[in-house]
């Protein structure tokens, strides 16, 4: 049969051919899609290790790069806001607050391994204010800001990323200065949801970067943030204060990194359905000028499903040239490591552009060859 199949294929090579660069052009396109989707669900379906509900954001900006005078100013706000009794808590932090476009990180080391990590700088309390659990160790208290090595959590990408198969609590890490791992957080996305787990390091900060962030009570409304918003502004000369909710924060970075993706899948599906149509277009012209062939297998005994098998049997093994041609070029992405992407990424994005190119062959092929099956010997024979 399939010797049979090849022989055909081989008569009507420049037909073949067509479909064969249609069929590779298509399996290239949905390889890159699906790759590109495995890893955005890969990423979504990693917990974030952040809750944002309820959760405010607010950016002081005032003129002065003075530390002493930060850290009145520090005093002032700290005061201010627990007279408030619809801010559960609040933290100081560094200018990389989560789902910001801020981002700030350097190298740690550890026996000559090096690994660039997000760093952010907070205050023991930051940990409550989102929910951030250690799975193993502790955070850090305002003990240890008088520690001689400062202790740091860290993400476990980065455990694994430094340490191996060993264990980081208990270890110091980095050159000049030493930092000693006390805790391990196992999610820390603060890009957005679609964020890759990443090397990070959280360390204890007295140091005020005109960055916070506060925990309100439910239900809290517009009416309380305008209130504390002229209020905290009043602190100080020429202040200006700026409030965002972490939730909103957090939306707008996934739709930042949705729509592009969503575009980029628009246009795909865009030139797939051309080239369905192209494949449509290319079977019901071969079947039309094959109508005297089928005519005569009609008339030697093939009943409908045996021209209906053939015909969608022949396409297949069209399709199998150009996805074979296809993968060779899929196959080098994994092995020369293309994107930094894991190798199973590359392999489930490969598969599943497989499995669509055959669906999509059998539905292009199927029409036409049930179209071909209801030939009549006589009408063809006619016809020729």
């Amino acid at each position: 049969m399939l010797k049979h199949l090849f022989k055909l294929i081989w008569k009507k090579k420049k037909s073949s051919a067509l479909m064969m660069l249609e069929i590779f052009v298509s399996f290239l396109i949905l390889f890159a899609v699906s790759t590109l989707a495995v890893y955005n669900i890969t990423n979504y379906s990693n917990p974030s290790g952040i809750k944002s509900e309820n959760v405010w954001a607010v950016y002081f900006n005032f003129n002065t790069e003075s530390d002493s005078l930060r850290l009145i100013y520090k005093d002032l706000v700290k005061q201010k806001l627990k007279n408030y009794k619809e801010v559960e808590s609040f933290s100081f932090v560094s200018n990389n607050i989560p789902f910001s476009f801020s981002t700030s990180n350097w190298s740690f080391t550890n026996k000559g391994k090096k690994v660039i990590c997000d760093v952010v700088n907070v205050e023991p309390e930051f940990q409550q204010i989102l929910g951030i659990e250690v799975t193993e160790g502790r955070w850090f208290t305002k003990a240890d800001f008088v520690s001689k090595n400062t202790p740091v959590v860290i993400s476990r990408k980065a455990e694994e990323e430094l340490f191996g198969n060993e264990k980081a609590i208990g270890k110091l890490i980095g050159e000049e200065k030493k930092y000693l791992v006390i805790g391990i957080v196992d999610s820390y996305k603060h890009t957005s949801d679609f964020q890759e787990l990443s090397p990070t390091v959280f360390q204890p900060s007295e140091k005020w970067d005109s960055n916070m962030i506060l925990r309100v009570k439910p239900q809290t409304d517009a009416d309380f943030e305008n209130k504390m918003t002229k209020e905290l502004v009043s602190l100080g000369k020429d202040w200006s204060v700026e409030v965002q909710q972490l939730e909103s924060m957090r939306e707008s970075k996934n739709k930042f990194v949705l729509i592009p993706i969503l575009v980029l899948f628009i246009i795909s599906g865009f030139l797939i359905f051309n080239v369905t149509l192209g494949l449509f277009g290319v079977l019901f012209q071969t079947i039309s000028q094959r109508k005297q062939e089928i005519g005569i297998r009609r008339a030697i005994g093939a009943n409908q499903n045996h021209i209906l098998r053939h015909f969608i049997g022949e396409t297949a093994v069209i399709a199998t040239f150009g996805v074979v041609l296809g993968l060779f070029f899929a196959i080098q992405f994994p092995l020369l490591n293309v994107f930094d992407l894991s190798g199973k990424t590359y392999i489930l994005g490969i598969l599943l552009a497989v499995i669509f190119i055959y669906v999509l062959v059998v539905i292009c092929a199927f029409l036409p060859s049930k179209q071909a099956s209801q030939i009549y010997p006589a009408m063809a024979l006619h016809e020729g």
